[in-house]
């Protein structure tokens, strides 16, 4: 299997992050240097492009939805699939989130709550402002987001499953590249691929890290700090890298299954011990708010500011999304055999969004419940000790709250390692000259790029903290934009053409 290794696709990668994690050990100061001056610049001068994916990724979607390309099967006409529609919805969320509800469905709200972008013209703290915040954490986390992992996927299952084409993003841009169509600007095309998911998932992981850190410090009393970091990242990377070499079906499958379940577990927990009232009013409010300025914060950029809020959130956010949409793409291909791709764009899309809209409402709800009521100080704590906190400063405030913030930092690593699982087997596949899509990739390569991905994001955490993850997305997350524009393009072009010939 090691002679199955493409060497473009490898090798630059490998030693890329080699020198990257040598760079954090030995320079540690110039790498969080560096780190955010690409956070400031790429993000300034390209804040406008990253808004534009948003919308090609939207736009394609609901073109090859709702047009007769919608009635495609995937896999053909008799095409059976492979998972329940349960099964299949679980693996999607958590593969999806990774750290971000957990992290952010509390500390985002609150953080709007208390300044809201400088463009409308809100005051903080008002009640306009809360709802705003809850608003636009929903708008970041749901539908344009899934849009660009789902454009991520198409392609490559019309392709893998009906056409008999490897399992690679190289193989949708064929059409596109033209005379450049050869193994070796396929090769480089998954390179920079391999680099930015490998970076893209040590930046989730990384914020997993002070997530449970801060809770195991709730609860235990245990100092935050670097050692603790190392520990807890060392123990996910061997439970995350284990799933990954027993395959998909017997790792990511169980896990996805078991993990989505302890969410809707949590929400009903807290729907029932919080301010149950006070969530249904504002989420009510919060899905109006959102949908009738669904456009204006689809295209919000910094002109006229001086806050630089949507550089900070909205273009962080994007970036991020970027940087892992050809990739969970290629994991969501996996799962739709028998689907059309009607079913596969509405199940990616609006499957994730429905819940993770309701988690938000659920959650950052209580968060600016409590503060606005002053049960709690939440946005003062956040200065103290960072948004990190928010989450546990809330469960303070509910029933068995020690019992409950257990739970969560368990939710917290498995959410994680079904996020990180797949993507190891994606990265070792994008590693392998030819490997079709019902095949595993090697074992050694998880291991390896397992093993990248808990380095990663020890160092991210230790020289740079929130603003290392956020300079690391925006910096790996560029020449990805331009790869995923592609896809989008190639995709529409070749299911027109199949719905054609067939």
């Amino acid at each position: 299997m090691k002679r199955n290794i493409q060497p473009l696709a490898f090798w630059p990668p490998f030693i890329g992050l080699v020198i990257f994690i040598a760079c954090g050990i030995f320079f540690t100061d110039a790498l969080e240097s560096f780190l955010n001056a690409a956070l400031q610049s790429i993000s300034s001068n390209f804040g406008w492009l990253y808004m534009l994916i948003g919308i090609l990724c939207l736009f394609s979607c609901l073109y090859l939805a709702f047009s007769k390309t919608g009635t495609i099967r995937i896999g053909g006409a008799d095409a059976k699939p492979d998972f329940t529609t349960w099964q299949w919805f679980s693996i999607i969320l958590c593969s999806g989130i990774g750290t971000g509800i957990l992290f952010w469905g509390m500390a985002e709200p609150m953080f709007f709550y208390a300044q809201p972008a400088q463009a409308s013209g809100l005051e903080p703290f008002s009640r306009d402002a809360g709802v705003n915040a809850v608003s636009q954490a929903m708008f970041h986390w749901t539908i344009v987001q899934y849009s660009m992992y789902t454009m991520g996927g198409v392609g490559v299952a019309l392709l893998a499953f009906n056409k008999g084409e490897s399992f690679s993003i190289s193989v949708v841009l064929k059409n596109i590249l033209g005379k450049y169509d050869n193994e070796g600007v396929r090769s480089v095309i998954h390179g920079v691929c391999i680099f930015g998911l490998c970076g893209a998932v040590a930046c989730s992981m990384g914020v997993a890290l002070l997530q449970v850190g801060s809770g195991l410090n709730f609860v235990f009393g245990l100092p935050e700090g670097n050692a603790l970091w190392l520990m807890i990242a060392i123990l996910i990377t061997v439970i995350f890298t284990t799933s990954s070499v027993l395959g998909l079906k017997k790792g990511a499958k169980f896990l996805s299954s078991l993990n989505a379940k302890v969410f809707i577990g949590m929400a009903i927990f807290v729907v029932i011990v919080g301010p149950r009232v006070f969530m249904i009013d504002i989420a009510f409010e919060a899905y109006g708010d959102m949908f009738s300025t669904f456009l204006d914060k689809l295209t919000i950029t910094n002109a006229l500011t001086t806050d630089n809020w949507a550089r900070d959130w909205t273009v962080q956010y994007w970036a991020s999304f970027v940087v892992v949409a050809p990739l969970i793409g290629l994991f969501y291909a996996r799962l739709s055999k028998g689907r059309t791709i009607r079913q596969f764009i509405l199940m990616s899309i609006l499957g994730p969004s429905i819940f993770i809209s309701i988690w938000i409402s659920i959650f950052g709800g209580s968060a600016i419940f409590f503060q606005n009521t002053g049960v709690a100080d939440i946005w003062g704590s956040i200065q103290q000790s960072g948004m990190q906190s928010t989450v546990f400063n809330v469960f303070r405030e509910f029933p068995l709250a020690i019992p409950f913030t257990i739970i969560f930092l368990l939710t917290m690593c498995a959410s994680l390692i079904t996020y990180a699982d797949p993507m190891t087997s994606v990265l070792s596949a994008l590693s392998c000259k030819t490997i079709k899509i019902e095949d595993e990739p090697p074992r050694f390569l998880k291991l390896i790029w397992g093993v990248f991905i808990g380095s990663m994001a020890f160092i991210l955490i230790a020289t740079g903290g929130i603003d290392g993850v956020r300079g690391m997305f925006t910096l790996i997350g560029f020449p990805l934009i331009f790869v995923l524009a592609l896809m989008c393009i190639a995709t529409i072009k070749m299911a027109r053409s199949y719905l054609d010939k067939n």
